[in-house]
């Protein structure tokens, strides 16, 4: 019985040490880091909208928000979008405490547009991009909102 007993221990403890070694390999960054990181990869995006910005913040109701804004051509709102959203989830993994929110704001290169403000959940997103559990489709449709800002450049 006492042999077992030990058998049970030692495998438990090699779990828990597996475990805590796997985790303890992937570097976590603060918030402040993961912002500094932000513009490295959306520079190593094959055309790729341009970064204007990044922040966080915390919204009182929805939590944790990375946030970024990039320029975009009106043909490639779509193309631009996908991609934002690949980029921020590329850096996911490397929070101390993940954002619980995207906001992505696309202003378009043309003269007179209003940006698009596009908000998805963290969650869900990862859910197509990283775990592939749902389409692009479904994604698109479901998980993320638009609007329309109706500030311009010149206001």
């Amino acid at each position: 019985m006492q042999g077992l007993m030990r058998k049970i221990i030692l495998i438990l403890f090699s779990l828990w040490l597996m475990h805590n070694t796997t985790f303890a390999n992937k570097p976590k960054f603060s918030n402040q880091q993961i912002i500094a990181m932000t513009p490295r990869y959306f520079q190593k995006i094959k055309d790729g909208p341009q970064l204007l910005n990044a922040t966080m913040y915390k919204h009182p109701q929805k939590g944790k928000v990375f946030q970024v804004e990039v320029r975009t051509n009106r043909n490639r709102e779509n193309a631009d979008l996908g991609v934002s959203f690949d980029a921020l989830l590329t850096l996911y993994k490397y929070f101390k405490r993940p954002p619980d929110l995207f906001v992505v704001v696309l202003h378009s290169d043309s003269r007179g547009t209003p940006p698009v403000i596009c908000t998805g959940d963290a969650n869900c997103t990862a859910d197509h991009f990283l775990y592939h559990r749902i389409s692009y489709e479904q994604w698109y449709n479901q998980c993320i909102t638009f609007e329309r800002s109706f500030l311009t450049d010149s206001d």
